[in-house]
């Protein structure tokens, strides 16, 4: 027998799938955490190394080491990222609208937690891009030195936020420091539970960046579902927050949030900027109409076309968060269904990319016309109609054109399926070898 088989743990606090949330950390439950290990397996940053570029590395940073990780660029199916443009490009010189990307994402994996971020530059330009990539470094660095170099890691899912909280100061501080601009932000630890199989999610977010769990058995639901009023209407261009200098160097917290959740095995954490969540919205995708018009200015306002109310259901705020859960799920269950395996994190951010992507296609198309840029006369009613033209077939188009970023985690310990593997092909060997000996 090769050395001694200990039972597997038996775990006695099992937890259901409330989510509770709050304006402090003091206001969601204090649950015991167990030790966090040391051990990283994934350390991943984009787009084009994220936080690790150099506009916002810090020149104090460890030779070796960027924001507690040797490499950004370390990912796996289990932990992963994805940051695309949904912009049109310019038919003849080939530029995309948007551009730089403003959105960045980041992962820090290790064999029983995960650190998860992401941020979206609020606006265009150099400057948005900049924020966005500055507060993942300021929190991620935080975080990183306070778990594992200065060794104070959370005794509790309250101590867990706390750090989350105070590491938002230290993104907001970066951001200043690199002269950036405004970004949302929202910030995940999935920590071990002490006497538990599950997890828990602890998160702070500002801004219109969420964060989600994909459940095998109990579907999407939102974790910052907390941080925006899902009763009532919204203007998607309004983030609802932001860090950075919003108010000379005061950030805007109006929205941020704590949440608690708590999540089994297998189960898939993910993050998404505006444009992944947005792209879900029966009204965006203009499956559906909204239920009421009270704003004139809201990005919901009814278009004024004929064929506007032509068999679409009016939705109300709640149906429209709902459907747009629901609509996550079948993404996925669909892919499943075409891969006949279960979803990986990695597949997970694949599979929502793509639908987004293909979603907003035809708008795309649109504005990537070349007649639109050919050179010829034209005279200023001319040009009126041609405009207005252009304006009505993007009002009928679905979708929402944005950079669009997910990042995901599966849950789990890392490399305790392969410990099983071995567990068993010890016993099957030593069964084998018993066999043998009574035979002879």
């Amino acid at each position: 027998m090769i050395g001694k088989i200990l039972p597997r743990r038996q775990y006695s606090t099992k937890f259901d799938t409330e989510i509770w949330h709050g304006r402090t950390h003091t206001e969601v439950p204090l649950v015991r955490l167990a030790e966090f290990s040391e051990e990283l397996f994934a350390s991943y940053s984009g787009p084009d190394l994220g936080l690790a570029c150099e506009e916002v590395k810090n020149c104090n940073d460890n030779f070796h080491k960027v924001a507690g990780a040797q490499s950004w660029n370390k990912k796996d199916q289990r932990a992963y990222g994805l940051c695309i443009s949904l912009y049109d490009q310019h038919p003849i010189y080939g530029k995309m609208s948007g551009d730089p990307i403003a959105d960045a994402f980041a992962i820090c994996c290790r064999k029983n937690n995960a650190i998860m971020l992401i941020a979206d530059g609020v606006n265009w330009g150099e400057k948005s891009r900049l924020a966005a990539r500055c507060a993942l470094y300021g929190s991620m660095e935080y975080i990183n030195r306070k778990l594992f170099q200065e060794k104070t890691q959370p005794a509790s899912t309250q101590e867990a936020l706390e750090i989350l909280r105070t590491s938002m100061d230290a993104a907001h501080r970066t951001i200043l420091k690199k002269e950036g601009g405004l970004t949302t932000l929202c910030v995940c630890l999935i920590c071990p539970v002490y006497n538990s199989a599950d997890f828990a999610v602890c998160c702070v977010n500002v801004g219109d960046s969420f964060a989600y769990v994909f459940s095998k058995n109990n579907g999407i639901r939102e974790i910052t579902v907390g941080s925006h009023d899902v009763a009532s209407e919204r203007d998607i261009r309004d983030a609802g927050g932001a860090i950075g200098p919003v108010d000379g160097e005061n950030p805007e917290l109006q929205n941020l949030t704590c949440s608690l959740t708590f999540v089994n095995k297998g189960d898939v954490v993910f993050l998404t900027t505006d444009g992944i969540s947005d792209n879900f919205d029966p009204v965006v995708t203009k499956v559906a109409i909204p239920r009421k018009n009270t704003d004139n200015n809201s990005n919901d306002a009814l278009p004024t076309t004929p064929d506007t109310f032509e068999d679409k259901p009016m939705m109300e705020p709640q149906e429209r968060h709902i459907y747009a859960l629901k609509e996550m799920e079948r993404i996925i269950h669909e892919h499943e269904l075409l891969t006949e395996e279960t979803c990986s994190a990695q597949e997970l951010c694949g599979a929502l990319v793509q639908h987004v992507l293909t979603l907003t296609d035809s708008k795309r198309k649109i504005l990537e016309n070349p007649e639109l840029y050919r050179k010829k006369k034209m005279t200023s009613k001319e040009r009126k109609r041609r405009d207005s033209q252009i304006v009505e077939q993007m009002s009928k188009a679905p979708g929402k054109l944005d950079h669009a970023s997910i990042v995901a985690y599966e849950v789990g310990i890392c490399g305790e399926d392969e410990e099983e593997e071995e567990i068993v092909l010890i016993k099957e060997s030593n069964s084998v070898k018993s066999k043998k000996k009574n035979h002879h």
